[in-house]
């Protein structure tokens, strides 16, 4: 009986893997035989045996770098951002997690710093260094080229698994829709993270949005409407974000928390709106002094729809008609030219 030695195999499927890697990626360097090993280590560990075919849906990977290793991970993996199963963290490690969802094993890779000095050793007479470490890389034990954790588990929100998205949310000051609850809420307003904490781009004369038009000078033009019955409020803005709030938590409480209202005044909504718009708008069952858990009925969700519909029809006439009235090219005369605040003019609709 033939034996077969498991190492000449591991070495085989390595070389196929890189060859196929470098292929994809356009050469072959040492973050390619980094990201390749530290991919199949991973999927070792995680126990992932076949992550493109049988278990592909079995399987997320985080990457913590924007390097080479990361495009071997995808290549190896077969996970890909648009398949919502690798997920990319912009922390600067030579450091992937390999998650299996069906057993809930989180493996962390880390490269280990003192292995690039240790791949020079290996290979003296190789001058040039990044030749060095790729071959060094390529013989190198596992355990002095990478760090393994598994000490830890991944706790992944519905937000973030496969499929379709869960929710699309507006943001109320660039008017660009938000997909899969990564909007953050800001005095009770839906932002969207760009306008909550800053671009990473400056927007040009060509980008005009139907949330907001600005003329030349810097005059702009925001919308708000709300929904009355005899002179009470009945929905608005702020009632939205409840709403919207509900759904992504599945509790008033938390919803509540995060808006920065009360419980007692969330509910106290909850109930104003069912009552004046005549139904149901949230299922609520009691949990004690958490609230319980909380989902919306599908005429909330119906509604949600045909508000949000109708505020961007508003802002759009709104809008148009700012532009047809302030869009002279003529300069105010009455605010100083070292005036540098930006100027607003505030339309709301009773």
């Amino acid at each position: 009986m033939k034996t077969i030695d498991t190492r000449d195999q591991l070495r085989s499927e390595f070389e196929k893997l890189l060859n196929k890697s470098a292929s994809a990626h356009g050469h072959c360097c040492p973050g390619q035989v980094l990201g390749v090993r530290m991919s199949m280590l991973g999927l070792r560990e995680a126990g992932i045996e076949d992550p493109k075919d049988r278990q592909k849906k079995d399987i997320i990977v985080y990457v913590e770098m924007d390097r080479c290793a990361a495009d071997a991970v995808q290549s190896v993996t077969g996970c890909s951002l648009g398949r919502r199963t690798l997920k990319f963290l912009d922390y600067g490690k030579m450091a992937a997690t390999f998650v299996n969802l069906k057993t809930g094993t989180a493996v962390r890779v880390i490269a280990r710093e003192e292995a690039r000095g240790k791949a020079l050793e290996l290979f003296p007479e190789v001058e040039d260094t990044a030749k060095a470490q790729l071959e060094a890389y390529k013989v190198m034990a596992d355990e002095d080229l990478f760090e393994v954790n598994m000490n830890f588990k991944v706790v992944l929100r519905p937000e973030d698994l496969p499929g379709k998205p869960l929710r699309r949310i507006c943001c109320s000051k660039c008017g660009e829709h938000v997909y899969d609850m990564r909007e953050v809420y800001r005095d009770g307003k839906a932002l969207c993270r760009p306008c909550a904490a800053g671009d990473y781009y400056t927007h040009g004369d060509i980008l005009q949005r139907s949330v907001m038009q600005k003329s030349h000078n810097g005059l702009e033009i925001r919308s708000k409407i709300w929904i009355e019955s005899d002179g009470e409020p009945v929905f608005g803005r702020g009632r939205r974000f409840l709403l919207e709030a509900i759904a992504t938590h599945g509790s008033i409480n938390r919803a509540a928390r995060e808006i920065n209202i009360s419980y007692r005044k969330a509910w106290s909504h909850i109930k104003a709106m069912e009552e004046r718009l005549g139904i149901r708008l949230v299922d609520r069952q009691t949990g004690g002094k958490h609230g319980g858990g909380a989902v919306l009925t599908r005429g909330a969700r119906e509604f949600l729809s045909k508000f949000e519909h109708m505020e961007d029809g508003l802002r759009e006439v709104v809008d148009n008609k700012f532009n047809e009235v302030f869009g002279s090219r003529d300069k105010p005369t009455s605010v100083p030219e070292d005036d540098k605040e930006r100027r607003h003019v505030r339309y709301e609709r009773d």
